[in-house]
């Protein structure tokens, strides 16, 4: 496998060096190069590039993006963030994800790329005559990934803000901002479809590329993320605040919604013609298949996996690793409890014959679940559940990693353990041993979630996250997110068959029967499941415009109360707890506000809705 090196380029000024120095320092640096030298060499310019991608937004951190919506708590749950509790502001952006928002390191990363675009077709007239083919062949490759780098930024960047400054050269010394003001929502998305089908112009097939490099596929799949994203309510159902963020006037939706189609169909098309992408199979009918290489599939070390399009690859070997079992595993094994689902987000997993959870659990007056069930008989709400559940989460009682060498004689067999073991004596009084990985528990109690869940889709099971770094891929597209888009673009232009189709491929794909019931419901459903912590969710929410109904409900976890009688019986209960600090929504928050400090440099940019100036 083909290692991506990441070289750090200086640039040095010419310096006026008086007659006595010039014959010392009048040399060729051996550990840097000018300008003139990466620009006349592909190799040279393709290593100033990946910078770009370590730059790149890496989602794998302490507060993942599922904190802003209705997938996980800010954290394991002690506290809020600003964006969540109401306060974000120009003068307030603390608690966004680090890689996220309006920050120098995203407006640097255009920089860079706008500068190597600027460049990169000089290289090939450098060369004689009879090399000038074979240099430009690869320096169009490394044009189409700059071209899809560039549209991947702005493509986040369109769906936090809006419509944003708009830069196809590089930016000079000396250039006024004084001026700058932002593109409408239109002309942004315009400019990020324009460079997405540029670089698959220009771009190979996955099979030719190197892993981790864009790909054909991945640009055509980044054109029908933003092309969903602009057909939907929030930018184009006519009731926008201006044209910063959506259509002014009102859009002919049918066109919007034939354009996210057709984009969408694109990938899936290349696919029936190469034979990749693809669903992986992860072996349906058989749920405990399923279970498996679905978890199987986000532990991947390589992104060869048809299903997977484009994401971030690590390699132990050139230091390039994350720390997610450390960040999201248990405290009980010394790791710090962080990302783990909401109660909502368990609850709304089905069980294992595609049903509803609540068609066969309630919770009752004290808050307890029970099991109300004519198909499932256990009162654990954990039994009978869809494979992906058990992919997806640690839950109370699932098999995990081995414990501390103190704690193996108390549990061998390494289960993640929230519930509380209380025995009762003859005179109604009681002991209570709290689980191992609890906020009670012997070993880092602080670390443990508030919820009573963790994420388990996005660790290494093989990786002790207490002493090891892991190197499994983050994932940023894949197959399951275009059938999905375009069940949805299909659903929106009355192709409700095609769309159905769609659905259930992903349903049965994770051994589930096809839906039943309201197709907008099911197709919302599986999006939310399948896509779990993949970055998808909030932007979900925020362009169906049903945020504050997602978001404000109480944020709830799990508290298991497991009491032996003086008489031999086990009773054990589930109970609903408010787990976390409540959301504070409103409108506004559809948007994220431009910083002050970036008004201050500009002040012709406009700040988004209901956010003061």
């Amino acid at each position: 496998m083909k290692k991506l090196k990441y070289i750090l380029l200086s640039f040095i000024p010419v310096l006026l060096l008086s007659a006595c120095e010039s014959k010392l320092l009048d040399k060729t640096p051996l550990d840097s190069y000018s300008d003139a030298t990466v620009w006349s060499d592909p190799a040279l310019a393709s290593a100033y590039l990946n910078y770009t991608y370590y730059a790149l937004n890496n989602p794998i951190s302490s507060v993942m993006l599922g904190s802003m919506c209705d997938e996980m708590p800010v954290g394991r749950g002690s506290s809020s963030q600003s964006y969540n509790l109401g306060t974000m502001s120009a003068d307030v952006q603390s608690g966004l994800p680090s890689w996220l928002g309006w920050n120098t390191t995203n407006w640097g990363s255009v920089q860079r790329v706008n500068l190597f675009l600027d460049n990169i077709d000089g290289i090939a007239d450098k060369y004689p005559d009879s090399e000038q083919a074979g240099v430009k062949a690869k320096t169009d490759i490394l044009k189409g990934e700059a071209l899809f780098l560039r549209a991947f930024i702005y493509h986040n960047f369109c769906r936090l803000y809006g419509g944003v400054p708009l830069f196809s050269t590089a930016n000079k010394l000396g250039d006024d901002f004084e001026n700058l003001e932002r593109a409408t929502f239109e002309e942004t998305v315009n400019f990020i479809v324009k460079d997405c089908d540029d670089a698959a112009a220009l771009l190979p097939l996955k099979a030719d590329q190197e892993l981790g490099r864009p790909t054909k596929e991945a640009a055509l799949t980044l054109k029908s993320r933003i092309l969903l994203f602009a057909a939907s309510d929030l930018t184009a159902d006519g009731t926008v605040t201006n044209n910063l963020v959506g259509y002014v006037p009102a859009p002919n939706r049918t066109a919007l919604w034939t354009l996210a189609k057709n984009a969408a169909k694109a990938v899936i098309d290349l696919g029936a013609a190469n034979g990749y992408p693809k669903l992986a199979d992860f072996g349906a009918p058989d749920q405990a298949a399923v279970a498996k290489n679905y978890f199987e599939l986000f532990k991947s070390y390589t992104l060869a996996n048809d299903e997977i399009i484009w994401g971030l690859q690590f390699d132990m070997a050139l230091g390039r690793t994350h720390r997610q079992n450390q960040r999201c595993g248990p405290n009980g094994i010394n790791c710090f409890g962080r990302n783990g689902p909401l109660q909502q987000v368990i609850d709304d997993y089905d069980m294992s014959d595609g049903s509803k959870f609540f068609d066969h659990f309630e919770i009752d007056a004290d808050m307890n679940y029970k099991n109300i069930s004519a198909t499932f008989g256990h009162e654990n709400p954990y039994y009978d559940r869809e494979p992906r559940f058990y992919a997806t989460f640690l839950y109370d009682s699932a098999v995990w990693q081995q414990r501390p060498v103190n704690l193996q004689p108390r549990d061998p067999l390494g289960i993640y353990e929230r519930r509380t073991h209380r025995t009762m004596a003859p005179d109604g009084s009681y002991t209570d041993v709290f689980g191992l990985d609890t906020r009670k528990g012997p070993l880092s109690p602080g670390n443990g979630c508030y919820g009573g869940y963790l994420t388990k889709k996005t660790m290494d099971d093989t990786s002790n996250g207490d002493i090891q770094n892991n190197q499994n891929v983050w994932i940023h597209m894949r197959f399951a997110e275009i059938l999905f888009n375009y069940a949805e673009a299909c659903l929106e232009l009355g192709e409700t068959g095609v769309a159905t189709d769609y659905i259930n491929m992903i349903r049965n794909r994770a051994g589930l029967p096809d839906f039943t019931g309201d197709i907008e419901e099911a197709l919302r459903h599986e999006r939310r499941v399948e896509l779990y912590a993949e970055e998808s969710r909030w932007y979900d929410i925020r362009r169906w415009k049903i945020m504050i109904e997602k978001m404000t409900p109480p944020l709830g976890g799990i508290d298991i109360l497991e009491v032996k009688n003086t008489d031999g019986t086990i009773v054990t209960t589930w109970k609903w707890i408010k787990a976390h600090t409540d959301n504070v929504m409103s409108a506004k928050q559809y948007w994220l506000p431009i910083p002050r400090s970036e008004l201050n440099k500009a002040p012709l940019l406009k700040q988004n809705p209901l956010y003061p100036e």
